[in-house]
């Protein structure tokens, strides 16, 4: 058999619990992933946001620094110091500008944080609907064609005579 083609089990009788189980195993186990690359990516996004703060307070400080050298070079304009001047002011936008571009970054993060909570479920609700779906096993109900079959057992296949 090439192998790009897979191989396909032979179907089991209508009774079989095998299939049943397997069917359920292969959903959960579908579920589990899902829930496994949410997980990443929201720890993803959460360092992300770590970094996005951290760089945030470091501008923050260095934007102090700035301001207190500005007003040091606004005294010594004053006095006549008008080249310095320029090339920190040059600096200081230079900075505010950063400092926007995280702000902005920050905000875009948060959204999607949010975005995240409210559209996708938790683990513990996962695991929950896992045991009702578990404990109640909808797969072995009878269907309805199931039922005729059954009523109509006497007169001879699909209900013929």
């Amino acid at each position: 058999m090439p192998p790009h083609q897979r191989h396909m089990p032979q179907e089991a009788p209508q009774g079989s619990g095998q299939r049943v189980s397997g069917g359920a195993q292969n959903i959960f186990s579908k579920i589990n992933g899902d829930i496994t690359a949410l997980n990443s990516s929201i720890l993803l996004i959460s360092q992300k946001i770590k970094y996005l703060v951290r760089n945030e307070k470091i501008l923050g400080r260095n934007l102090l620094v700035v301001n207190r050298k500005l007003k040091e070079s606004l005294e010594g304009r004053a006095q006549g110091g008008t080249e310095a001047s320029a090339d920190f002011e040059r600096t200081l936008s230079s900075i505010s500008t950063q400092l926007n571009e995280v702000q902005e970054k920050l905000a875009v993060l948060e959204s999607e944080v949010g975005n995240i909570k409210q559209n996708y479920a938790k683990a513990e609700e996962v695991s929950e609907i896992k045991y009702l779906v578990n404990s109640i096993n909808p797969l072995e109900f009878a269907t309805l064609k199931d039922v005729q079959e059954l009523t109509a057992g006497g007169k001879g296949p699909k209900g013929k005579k």
